[in-house]
């Protein structure tokens, strides 16, 4: 049996308390070393609730102790790309919470580093890991392999979703802000414009996952952007070409009270749907249905296993940390959602400057 992974998590934060450290605690493959938190009031909840056996309030004592192969980052989405390459040159592997970096330039420096060390980079895209997504990525291989209901027409990805529209978890919230701050680096490329840049760093975060989801189920390297643009604040929409598909994105910052996320694929004679659970739903899973309008015609569900995404997540990290193995969601697959990142928002800059002319 190989020996346990060792590991140091940064963070101890509501991301941290409930969506990776309970299942890193809990899985006997590998052992949380430490915690690296500085918040008082989140240091007494990890030891006391949490059951952490040891916290330390700088994470460098995490980077430095040589019993530590493995690195969780869960941090300030600006302050997670300076964290990460500190870790990989401390000779970690290293899981970071999503996104990896704000620009394509970023992220080719730690991939690069990160290839340079062998030291495994991964992205906490969690809905990859989610059982529904992943049985519909299986059943559009399926439809477009055997063509059982004709060619496919029309791809649509949609996030419509503000806030988590489900309450999460319990959890602790710190009483103070950071008595350190982290390292931090820029938040959106140098060629974009200031009065673009909040728009970029909301994009970002909510809608690095979309783009994630969208490259799992269609290859980066087979898609075409063909529009890009975002008239009105909180709204924006892309549409890609891969193999002469349209492949739409549609996202909207919207407080509706639900949480609306998944995709549609249209094919000829029938529909494949996937609609994505919010994030803090611990008991719901992607939802798959297919429209069939040939043979036996009707509507049918796909069976799900029911398991969190973010349980998922980290039992296949440790998985990979065993196996040497890149993620699924690894830092490769992160830069070049970044360069088609970096091409939407050149697209938008360009109708930006067309409507001012």
């Amino acid at each position: 049996m190989n020996a346990r992974i060792k590991i140091g998590i940064v963070g101890g934060g509501m991301v941290s308390q409930i969506a990776h450290l309970p299942f890193y605690l809990a899985d006997q493959r590998c052992e949380v070393v430490a915690v690296a938190e500085s918040r008082p009031s989140l240091v007494r909840h990890l030891t006391d609730t949490l059951r952490v056996k040891r916290v330390v309030t700088d994470h460098h004592v995490l980077l430095d102790d040589p019993s530590i192969s493995a690195v969780i980052i869960i941090a300030p989405r600006p302050a997670t790309g300076p964290l990460a390459l500190s870790a990989i040159e401390a000779g970690k592997d290293v899981m970071v919470e999503k996104p990896l970096v704000h620009t394509f330039q970023q992220a080719t420096k730690l991939v690069n580093i990160a290839a340079a060390r062998n030291k495994l980079l991964g992205v906490a895209f969690m809905k990859r890991y989610d059982p529904g997504v992943q049985v519909a990525k299986q059943e559009l291989d399926r439809l477009v392999s055997s063509g059982v209901l004709g060619k496919l027409l029309l791809a649509r990805f949609y996030d419509y979703a503000r806030d988590y529209a489900h309450p999460p978890p319990p959890h602790k919230r710190p009483d103070e802000s950071r008595p350190v701050r982290f390292e931090t680096w820029p938040s959106s490329p140098d060629w974009l414009s200031r009065k673009r840049a909040d728009d970029y760093a909301w994009f970002m975060n909510a809608a690095s996952h979309d783009i994630n989801l969208l490259t799992y189920f269609f290859p980066v390297n087979e898609l075409r952007l063909v529009y890009a643009g975002s008239p009105i604040e909180g709204g924006l929409t892309a549409t890609f070409e891969a193999d002469r598909t349209p492949v739409v994105f549609e996202l909207a910052k919207s407080a509706s009270g639900e949480w609306l996320q998944g995709a549609e694929f249209i094919f000829e004679k029938g529909r494949l749907r996937l609609e994505i659970p919010s994030p803090m739903a611990v008991d719901r899973v992607g939802r798959v249905r297919i429209d069939e309008n040939c043979g036996v015609a009707g509507l049918r569900e796909l069976s799900v296993r029911n398991t969190w995404s973010f349980k998922c997540q980290a039992h296949a990290f440790v998985g990979n940390l065993l196996e040497r193995q890149q993620p699924l969601t690894n830092g490769v697959d992160a830069m070049n959602d970044l360069r088609l990142i970096e091409e939407i928002w050149h697209r938008i800059e360009s109708t930006d400057a067309k409507h001012v002319h």
